[in-house]
């Protein structure tokens, strides 16, 4: 069987010479008590996501307040761990009973923030301070934290896409049944509910850190994230009872199980050895199968229509143009306070949910399948000419480190970026639905949807190894260039996707109307 036939088998819908897809008509409704522990859930989750993004970050910069290389080394590592283990995380959704698995993230989730607040507590409040404030020559004691901040940070990091997998991706799926309407409405609230914390969460550690102090903040938050631990947990368990598609589904994946395991008895023609070769050659199969499948999965992966639609996304991480840790760096080293920069945050995030109503406007007035492909290109366009004034802002009027440069390229700094944020979310949520229903029917969803994750960590490293080599502030603006290139790449690779599920890049029945209305008589 060649790779079209596959594709043809796999991606029933995929192309374009296929018919429409038929959209289910959503003749149901969602229980509201499911819903809203839904919802209760994953704000509690993605509050505790957001306020360690943003405060972890800004621990470091203040402890280490002479390098950037302490920040870029968590980046660093925590990306390459979710790079390397993404498709597992996939694969364990895809295998593991659903409210265990998310009980089971949730749990370590918390405790291994939990462990890296107790880490920043200890150094915030001994003469370990003072230590770290040399940087890169500080004591041994300080470097031991860090790494255990930085390996904790790796389980935080892991448990999180567990969580966004399984939840966002996979419950988002079976909670809809196949009701085009419905996945729009749930990916459109847990999107609006992630950037709402991604929004208020920095200001409130920012309003943490600068009315109290730094070592309180840590306590506080670390307290606060066991006390949720334990609400998540219990209304997950709500959400599983009150919405029985998950254990229709459940029930379905442990049928095929079943029959795997009984299809595997069948062959079985010899008790196992025990003893210790036989166990060393057992791991080896093991390894070795692990990473068949990981190929597997990633020739899949990217021989699938949806790929460079998951491509131009990726790219979009490549960038120092977001208020992650790495921007926050640079306007901390130009003066800028905690509190303007969360609130310069706030107003991104707030554009950003402006996107996020953007799309469904769309998607009732045009439908998925007709602006999906042509007009969703317009966001990611949108957002790489609202770039343009950002990238000017560094080299034009830029001031030397310890300074701030004038309101005119302050406003072009933080308008571009709020403007761009208006695009980037409208699109995601685009990308995200192109992903679902893609994968809606495959048997292995989640262990493919995991991988656009782990190409999305290779594009955020990627831009840690570049804030790495260029470390010093100075050197930003060519991070700045990097970034907007990237967009720019993230523009092409859509237009590959329009190109492959369409045939054609822009509307030909819309020029077709055009020439006909203005033909000559």
């Amino acid at each position: 069987m060649d790779d079209g036939t596959q594709l043809d088998t796999i991606y029933p819908q995929s192309r374009a010479e296929q018919e429409p897809a038929v959209v289910v008509e959503d003749t149901g409704r969602i229980d509201a008590k499911g819903l809203w522990s839904l919802g209760a859930q994953h704000a509690l989750s993605t509050w505790g996501d957001r306020t360690a993004e943003f405060a972890f970050y800004l621990y470091l910069i203040e402890l280490f307040q002479t390098t950037l290389l302490p920040a870029s080394l968590y980046g660093f590592f925590t990306t390459g761990v979710a790079i390397i283990f993404a498709g597992t995380i996939g694969t364990l959704v895809d295998h593991v009973p659903k409210l265990r698995f998310v009980r089971l993230c949730i749990a370590v989730q918390k405790l291994s923030a939990t462990v890296t607040y107790v880490c920043f507590f200890l150094i915030f409040h001994t003469r370990l301070r003072e230590e770290a404030a040399v940087g890169e020559d500080a004591s041994a004691p300080v470097w031991t934290l860090f790494t255990a901040i930085t390996l904790s940070g790796c389980l935080l990091k892991l448990s999180t896409i567990g969580i966004s997998v399984a939840v966002e991706r996979d419950w988002a799926t079976c909670i809809a049944e196949g009701h085009d309407g419905r996945l729009t409405r749930l990916n459109t609230i847990l999107r609006r509910i992630d950037l709402v914390s991604k929004l208020l969460a920095p200001l409130f550690v920012s309003l943490l850190t600068t009315t109290t102090s730094y070592p309180f903040s840590v306590a506080f938050l670390g307290g606060f994230g066991l006390v949720s631990m334990i609400l998540e947990i219990l209304w997950t368990a709500t959400v599983y009872n009150r919405l029985s598609a998950l254990a229709r589904d459940q029930a379905q994946k442990d049928e095929r199980h079943r029959l795997h395991i009984s299809v595997a008895s069948s062959t079985e023609t010899s008790r196992p050895e025990h003893s210790l070769r036989a166990r060393m050659k057992r791991a080896s199969q093991a390894i070795r199968s692990f990473m068949r499948t990981q190929a597997s999965d990633w020739r899949e992966f990217t021989i699938s229509p949806v790929f460079p639609s998951s491509l131009a996304i990726s790219l979009l991480y490549l960038t120092v143009l977001s208020f992650d840790g790495t921007l926050i760096s640079y306007l901390k080293t130009h003066n800028f306070q905690d509190a303007f920069i969360a609130g310069m945050r706030g107003i991104c995030v707030a554009t950003g949910l402006f996107g996020t109503f953007i799309m469904p406007a769309m998607e009732k007035r045009l439908g998925l399948t007709t602006y999906s492909s042509t007009d969703v290109g317009m966001f990611i366009r949108g957002e790489l000419i609202s770039l343009i004034p950002v990238l000017l802002s560094f080299f034009i009027g830029a001031s030397h480190a310890g300074m701030r440069g004038p309101a005119w390229n302050q406003a072009l700094l933080f308008g571009g970026m709020a403007v761009s944020r208006i695009w980037l979310w409208a699109f995601d949520l685009c990308q995200l639905k192109e992903l679902q229903t893609t994968l809606a029917d495959h048997p292995r969803r989640n262990s493919i949807t995991s991988l656009q994750f782990a190409l999305q960590n290779v594009a955020d490293l990627l831009k840690y190894i570049l804030t790495i080599i260029l470390s010093r502030p100075s050197q930003f603006r060519y991070a700045a260039v990097v970034s907007v290139a990237s967009v720019f790449a993230g523009a092409l690779s859509y237009t590959a996707f329009v190109k492959r599920t369409r045939g054609h890049v822009v509307h030909l029945e819309w020029m077709e109307h055009l020439l006909g209305k203005y033909k000559p008589t």
